[in-house]
This record gives C-alpha cells, sequence and structure tokens, in this order.
C-alpha cells in the first residue's frame, strides 16, 4: 500500500501560513475543534487533507478524537483522490446510471454540458466505463431527457449522442483496475467509502471466510427443513419457491405479510430492552399505496414507518421478511435515524463515514439474532443468514471486480452460489452493476457492520451492551477508527 499520510504532509509546510489552529501542544475544546472542523469543510480537498494529517491529534480530549478519527483516514483518501486526474471523490466515471447532472431535478443544461465535455476529455485519456455501464447510462439519459424539457433536455440529447459512441471503445473488463492508475483508485476510494485504510485483497479473503460459516450454518438449519441435496445457494432457491413459504398476490396476501413483520417486531422489542436504549421506539410497518407499487418505489422509511412495497410479493417468502423489519426499523434505521438527527455531526464526518448508516443495520441484524429473535424460528433464522450472505457477498463481489479482476459474469455467479436467488429489491446483475459503477460502496456499508460486530467482541468485558450500544449510536456517522475511540471514551467513564 502506498504510504498515504506521508503523502499528504509532504506538502504541509506549503500549506503551514494557513494553518487555523492554536499552536502545537496547546490542548483545545472539543467546541473549539469542531469550529475547525466546520472550517475545514470549506477548504480545497487536498488542502485539508494536508492540515488534518498534520493535525496533532493528542492535543484533544477522548470525546473530541472521536471527530478526528472520524474523518482523519477518510480525509486522506480524499486528498489522493483529488488529485487524480480523472474521477469525482471516488467515483470513476463523470456520468453513468447512478450518477451525473441529469439526475437532478432542476439540472441545468448547462452542467450536463460541462459533463459531456469531461467526459470527453477523460474517454481521450482512456477513462471509458464498461460496455454495461456504459448502455445503464444511455437510457437513464434518455429516460431522462424524455420527461425533460427545453434546453435541459436538447442537452441530455446530446450527452446521450456522447455516451453512444464511446460504446465501441468500452472496456470488457468490469473493475477500475483495468484503468490507469485504477488499483490505487480503488484503495483511495474504499477507504473513501469506509473512513479506514485497508487492503482490498485482505477484505476479500475475510469476507470469503465470513461467507463461509454463513453458509455452514445455513446448510445445518436448511437439513432441518428437509432440504438436503444440492448446494447452499441451490437449497435456498428451492426453499423460496416452496409454494406452503409464500403469500397470495391479493390485497389479503399483502396484509397478511405486513402483519408478520410487525409481529416480528414486537416479539423482538422485549429481548432487546436490556440491551438498547430505544427498543420501545415508535415503528411500524405500513404497505406502499398502489399507485406507489405500480411506480416501483421499492419500500421507504419515513418518521416511524417502513413503507414496504409488495409488487413483487410472490417473490418475498414469509421467511425473510422478519429480518426485514429489524433492519430498517429496530433495531436498524428507524431506531438509529434519532439518534443520528440528535448529533448533529459536522458535514465532514457524515462524509467520511458513508458505510456506517447501512452498517449500523446491518449490525442491527446481527443483534437480533444475538438476543434470541429467531429462537423458536428456524426458518426466519435461515432468512437472517440469507440476508446476511447478501450483505457480506458484496464486499466479495465488490473487491472481485476491482481488486481481483472479477467479470462481471463472475461476480453474479459468485453472489447466486453464495445466497441463490436475490434477497433484496435489486436484482443480483443490477447490484453487480452498481458496483462496477459506484467502487467501494457496497463493500464499505458491509464493512462498517463487521467493525461494530468485532468491536462488540473486543468490549464485551468492559462495556455492558447498552453502553456499548450507546457509544455506537449518539455521535452520529462514524468510521470505524471512530467506533473504535467511541468505545475506548465509552470505558473510560
Amino acid at each position: 500500500m502506498m504510504d498515504r499520510r506521508s503523502l499528504l504532509l509532504a506538502g504541509a509546510s506549503a500549506l503551514s501560513a494557513c494553518a487555523t489552529a492554536p499552536p502545537a501542544g496547546e490542548p483545545m475544546s472539543d467546541g473549539d475543534f469542531r469550529v475547525l472542523v466546520d472550517g475545514w469543510a470549506q477548504a480545497d480537498r487536498r488542502e485539508r487533507a494536508v492540515e488534518i494529517a498534520a493535525f496533532d491529534p493528542q492535543r484533544l480530549s477522548a470525546e473530541g478524537r472521536i471527530l478526528y478519527d472520524a474523518i482523519a483516514q477518510g480525509s486522506q483518501a480524499d486528498g489522493l483522490l483529488a488529485a487524480f486526474p480523472w474521477g469525482r471523490s471516488g467515483t470513476p466515471y463523470v456520468v453513468s446510471h447512478r450518477y451525473g447532472a441529469y439526475r437532478r431535478a432542476n439540472a441545468s443544461a448547462a452542467a450536463i454540458d460541462a459533463e459531456t465535455t469531461q467526459l470527453r476529455a477523460d474517454a481521450d485519456a482512456g477513462i471509458i466505463a464498461p460496455g454495461a455501464v456504459l448502455d445503464a447510462a444511455i437510457a437513464a439519459v434518455d429516460a431522462a431527457a424524455g420527461r425533460a424539457s427545453g434546453a435541459a433536455a436538447d442537452a441530455m440529447r446530446r450527452q446521450s449522442a456522447a455516451l453512444a459512441a464511446l460504446r465501441p471503445r468500452s472496456r470488457i473488463e468490469a473493475g477500475v483496475w483495468a484503468l490507469p492508475g485504477g488499483a490505487d483508485f480503488y484503495e483511495l476510494a474504499l477507504q473513501f467509502q469506509l473512513g479506514e485504510e485497508i487492503s482490498p485483497r485482505t477484505t476479500h479473503r475475510q469476507a470469503q471466510a465470513y461467507c463461509r460459516e454463513l453458509q455452514r450454518e445455513a446448510d445445518t438449519l436448511l437439513r432441518t427443513q428437509g432440504l438436503t441435496r444440492g448446494s447452499v445457494g441451490e437449497r435456498l432457491r428451492a426453499f423460496g419457491a416452496d409454494e406452503r413459504q409464500l403469500y397470495a398476490d391479493s390485497a389479503d396476501g399483502k396484509a397478511h405479510a405486513v402483519a408478520d413483520m410487525n409481529a416480528a417486531l414486537a416479539r423482538l422489542r422485549p429481548l432487546l430492552r436490556d440491551v438498547l436504549d430505544g427498543a420501545d421506539a415508535p415503528a411500524e410497518v405500513r404497505l406502499v399505496p398502489p399507485e406507489a407499487e405500480a411506480d416501483g418505489m421499492a419500500g421507504r422509511r419515513e418518521g416511524g414507518v417502513y413503507h414496504v412495497d409488495f409488487g413483487a410479493i410472490r417473490s418475498r417468502p414469509r421467511w425473510t421478511l422478519a429480518t426485514v423489519a429489524y433492519h430498517e426499523l429496530v433495531p436498524g434505521h428507524i431506531l438509529q435515524a434519532p439518534f443520528e438527527h440528535a448529533a448533529q455531526a459536522p458535514a465532514l464526518q457524515t462524509r467520511y463515514a458513508s458505510g456506517y448508516s447501512e452498517g449500523w443495520s446491518i449490525y442491527a441484524e446481527r443483534l437480533a439474532d444475538e438476543v434470541g429473535a429467531y429462537a423458536d424460528d428456524p426458518a426466519s433464522r435461515i432468512g437472517y443468514l440469507q440476508w446476511m450472505l447478501f450483505r457480506f457477498g458484496r464486499i466479495v463481489a465488490d473487491t472481485g471486480i476491482h481488486a481481483m479482476r472479477w467479470s462481471r459474469e463472475r461476480a453474479v455467479q459468485e453472489l447466486r452460489d453464495l445466497q441463490g436467488d436475490s434477497i433484496a429489491f435489486v436484482s443480483i446483475e443490477e447490484d453487480v452493476l452498481r458496483m462496477c459503477a459506484q467502487p467501494g460502496a457496497a463493500a464499505a456499508q458491509g464493512l462498517a457492520a463487521m467493525r461494530i460486530a468485532e468491536l462488540r467482541t473486543q468490549t464485551r468485558r468492559r462495556l455492558s451492551a447498552r453502553d456499548f450500544h450507546a457509544a455506537m449510536l449518539r455521535h452520529g456517522p462514524l468510521s470505524p477508527p471512530s467506533l473504535a475511540q467511541a468505545a475506548r471514551a465509552a470505558g473510560v467513564h
């Protein structure tokens, strides 16, 4: 790995006149440090990274150090990515089906045309997206042009034509490793998304090992359901097609599924009260209105309500749904969101811990299992394990594509072998395509969950479950180094 901190500190002397912190060695209050961090948010990404790298965190209290650790390693990656002649904050292609000015509600023709110009310049430097990403981008831009009008629509049509012109020059390789400096770019993108410097290849092997453990557990439980032949993926696929496990595609069937999710949540709450503040937070599942279902809403959270989309209810076996309730509501997103709001985290903290929110909710699924949510429901525990195979299989696939040089087809097949059919609202093919366009984003979410679980194991003897979870939640989004610091600070009090 590159010595990233040294690269940044090499430029520190040139920026010393810009320093806004008190002289080195002087203690700094938590409030003053927060003001300093807000100032750094306004700086050029490279200058910001240098100043953060040059700052001495020993000047901070244990609580103030949490904020420093939340931004330090992410800012390193951000500063070095800013020096790349291509890409934007970890995203390699200026336009894709996942990002671009055309996706904004009030996109201007000038912004779209500027990205089209950059698209052509990047292509001249050898930065062209894989063919499948280009195809998806063309379809997305064309759809946006059909909804727009005037100059913006014209600019979108020009952009679609520019994307189409690149198609004959597109790459077969799915990963950014094939681009100039692509291996370093991926390491930095993953560090930027996670907020921690890691080795993609080591991470790949660790995630594979964890998925093998999950499959061994799933194998044992599937045998109790009479499914003994074939791979775990094949048996999960067969279990998901069992008519006894499916709801009717009707209003009554969907209402039944919603009731089952709320009942699962009600059973879990008493089990959480001794380990987590907020176990009784207002939260419930409701069905999205039919018109939203027709538009493919795919579920959304609103206050204490998770609106679930059962437009494809025949692909949602009953044993997969309890974990969805725990992930989306309590102890997942809807429990976590008020803590994040109360923390009023600085913008840089949120920027450099982008995997945290999803990471917490993945950990929440594990917590539900740990307290006994599935003790009398082996079928729903199979669903939990399948969701975990989806979550952590994404680490395997993301690092596989961008560090291990997997093809898109291999990534799809590996995920099928792990989890059977898609368990999420997105298909396996579409999920892999997202990974091609947004390297590191999917992996960072699963890795954030793994770090929280590892910390829980490491701190079990000195921190109660309630104190540990309070430390993980009350500061807002945290990167893995700051999660560790939050646990240390909690142990001091």
